[in-house]
């Protein structure tokens, strides 16, 4: 369950105080300990996150309840794989599952029966077969057309409600819905800026703004010096949880090669530019990043707006002056591989985050110059086999 990014301020104070008097109070006199405010706060943090998960999931469950009453499912209640035609046998979707108080059950479908038709529809494939289903509504009577041993059937029976589930959706439709997102892209996207851009709309760049975390909305704009032009992040607002980005509007790819040229101009709490892969939205992204205040090169999940270092994805870097650097970021199956200036590449791995969002990133104050940004859908990795 991702976390709720609300944090309920009243129940923050009240345990502030709670524990802070617990650590004062609770001490032996033998032994005082002075108040350790590290400790304190990642106590309340604790807790908040433990009330915030259990709330999320309260929402969650009421949201559903909702939903299956407002608008229910239709339900055949079957599992069925597709079986091609051969010879005289006919194709369709050959049943391996019968779920009992359903509209299967009652129209009389068995394990390994083949369904071929719903009310007219032809059902070839998942795809087919849901769609059947799901042009009509719950009590609707529908017609089946199935063949068990080499014997056509008809029979109609009502369809009903999908019983409430807690599978997730796309597990569950992955075959029959399409997930909203646009299909992975197969263009490369390829960034290449010209002084007559500097008074060009974002949008027209082919880029969208996004802020993560709270503060003042980003601002990009096309900076130029004679022939040469890239683009900056010129806002200052040193708010520390606060993430200016700008991803590439039409690209989809969740396995893709991407590389864009940084330089670290100015920013007093923070120096930092970064790559976006696999975002999702503006909470929830892996980004590979440098710092010139901190002096590494990492790789982060960010999920539900909590950011965390992969582990193992870190390492120093040096000299991140003014000058230009060039970050490279693979991200394919699970690996995801950053390189600094050619230099040695860290490595994490990541399962969680399944977006396939590629921009630049930069954080809190930092005003920070991107320049060259490609990036190129790589093919999905064979599964290897055992």
């Amino acid at each position: 369950m991702r976390r709720l990014l609300a944090v309920p301020t009243a129940v923050a104070v009240a345990s502030a105080a709670m524990l802070a008097v617990g650590a004062r109070a609770g001490d032996a006199p033998s032994s005082p300990r002075p108040f350790d405010r590290v400790r304190v706060r990642q106590a309340i943090l604790s807790r908040l996150d433990a009330k915030i998960d259990a709330d999320a999931a309260r929402a969650h469950l009421d949201a559903r309840v909702v939903l299956d009453e407002a608008m229910p499912l239709p339900y055949l209640g079957v599992d069925a794989d597709p079986v091609a035609a051969s010879g005289a046998a006919q194709g369709g979707m050959k049943i391996t599952k019968v779920y009992p108080a359903t509209g299967a059950e009652a129209a009389g479908l068995r394990e390994g029966d083949v369904l071929v038709a719903v009310s007219g529809r032809p059902t070839t494939d998942p795809v087919s077969l849901g769609l059947a289903i799901r042009s009509h509504e719950v009590g609707d009577v529908l017609s089946f057309v199935y063949v068990r041993a080499g014997a056509t059937i008809e029979a109609t029976a009502p369809l009903g409600r999908r019983p409430e589930e807690d599978e997730d959706e796309e597990e569950q439709f992955a075959a029959v819905l399409p997930s909203g997102e646009p299909a992975p892209s197969p263009t490369p996207f390829s960034l290449a800026l010209t002084p007559a851009a500097r008074d060009v709309p974002l949008g027209t760049l082919g880029l969208e703004a996004l802020l993560g975390g709270h503060g003042r909305p980003p601002a990009f704009r096309v900076e130029s010096e004679g022939t040469h032009a890239w683009l900056r992040q010129t806002d200052d607002d040193p708010t520390g949880i606060r993430f200016p980005m700008a991803w590439v509007t039409a690209l989809r790819a969740p396995d893709v090669s991407a590389t864009v040229r940084i330089r670290l101009v100015g920013g007093r709490q923070d120096r930092a530019g970064g790559l976006v892969v696999r975002g999702e939205n503006a909470h929830t992204y892996l980004v590979a990043r440098v710092n010139a205040v901190e002096g590494d090169l990492r790789i982060f999940r960010v999920a539900g707006g909590l950011r965390r270092t992969l582990p193992g994805a870190r390492a120093r870097v040096d000299g991140l002056g003014d000058g230009w650097h060039v970050l490279e970021v693979v991200a394919r199956g699970p690996e995801i591989r950053a390189r600094l200036d050619g230099g040695e590449a860290v490595v994490g791995y990541d399962t969680y985050v399944r977006g396939g969002r590629v921009g630049v990133w930069t954080k809190s104050d930092s005003v920070t110059d991107f320049e060259g940004l490609e990036a190129t859908p790589l093919p999905p990795q064979a599964p290897s086999s055992r």
